[in-house]
């Protein structure tokens, strides 16, 4: 089969675009063929980071995968030749730890993800173990299915299960990349009032069709006084922060007394000094929604069926072609994911 290897950690360049032999499933894999795969930030930060041990070797990156069951391991379970299927993010889950059955096998301490500590979907094909699957529902076609799994799914989780929206509620939702634009539809979906922030301004007319209900834009990312204004009510009930970092100290100030703030993503990895006293004399609960759990891959897959998200594809390219998605994802210039398709 043909796959993307990285070769050389660091620039795009060392993506090396290669044949190497079939993956053949044992156990409770699951042989997909790749129809499509998302290129995800993590894929950037993998790539250029140190190799270290727990990179699988040869490594391809990838963990947003769609397409079709074309092989079985004589333990597989759930799935028949043919199928349409996306993958969470992982290859594996232990399945009998107290995370994973409790729907939280983001958690589990076994787990192997998907273009880390297992082969992703650079590639032709992949084997993902058959409780890291779902199947994809009819009218969504691959390249759409391919990213929600990721984005779309780690979006549900932080409105829905993790920061609880509830109708009416006035929700702040930070950085407009992949996670961000689509908590905006969630909340919008789930009866949210929505404030989205920006720093670019180009992007405004877009968050608006998406479903925010007002858009801060703050090049300087001093946006917490703009957004009590716009709340209508001296803040915002839930804050879902997909930046971290110099943001967060914004989210506080924009949040109410009693406020959730939901942490999603840390976008600089600037360590924030927080004073204790601005939290619990407010009443604030601070949580964190981690990845997409096969359930909440499932209801995100749902909502895109109905038609309540628009998961957001900038760009489609060839296989071959995964330095240059790279350099488009790195360029922070599209709005939406550039899709490989082997």
């Amino acid at each position: 089969m043909k796959a993307v290897i990285v070769r050389d950690h660091g620039e795009p360049s060392g993506l090396s675009y290669e044949t190497m032999d079939d993956p053949v499933p044992t156990g409770r894999h699951v042989l997909v063929k790749v129809h499509a795969c998302g290129v995800c930030r993590r894929d950037l930060l993998v790539r250029r980071a140190p190799p270290t041990r727990e990179l699988h070797s040869p490594l391809v990156l990838g963990h947003e995968i769609s397409g079709e069951v074309v092989g079985l391991g004589p333990r597989a379970r759930g799935f028949q030749i043919g199928d349409r299927v996306v993958s969470t993010q992982r290859e594996y889950v232990c399945g009998h730890c107290s995370k994973c059955r409790t729907d939280r096998e983001t958690l589990c301490a076994d787990l192997r993800f998907l273009g880390n500590q297992a082969m992703g979907g650079y590639a032709e094909l992949v084997l993902v173990n058959d409780d890291n699957l779902c199947q994809l529902p009819e009218g969504v076609d691959y390249v759409t299915a391919s990213i929600v799994g990721c984005p779309v799914g780690t979006a549900y989780n932080a409105v829905c299960d993790t920061g609880l929206v509830r109708i009416g509620e006035r929700v702040l939702v930070t950085g407009m990349g992949g996670v961000g634009t689509h908590a905006v539809q969630i909340a919008k979906a789930v009866g949210a009032f929505v404030i989205a922030t920006t720093r670019d301004g180009r992007k405004a007319p877009m968050l608006k069709e998406l479903g925010a209900d007002a858009v801060v834009v703050a090049p300087d990312g001093q946006f917490a006084k703009a957004v009590r204004e716009a709340s209508g009510a001296g803040g915002v009930d839930v804050v879902i922060d997909t930046v971290g970092g110099p943001a967060f100290q914004q989210a506080l100030r924009a949040v109410v007394l009693g406020g959730r703030i939901v942490l999603v993503g840390d976008v600089t990895g600037k360590p924030v000094e927080v004073k204790m006293t601005s939290i619990y004399r407010r009443g604030l609960e601070i949580r964190s929604a981690v990845s997409t759990s096969r359930r909440q891959l499932q209801m995100a897959l749902r909502m895109v069926a109905a038609g309540q998200i628009r998961p957001l594809v900038a760009k489609t390219l060839p296989l071959s072609e995964a330095a240059e998605a790279h350099r488009l994802s790195e360029s922070d210039e599209l709005l939406g994911r550039v899709v490989l398709i082997p």
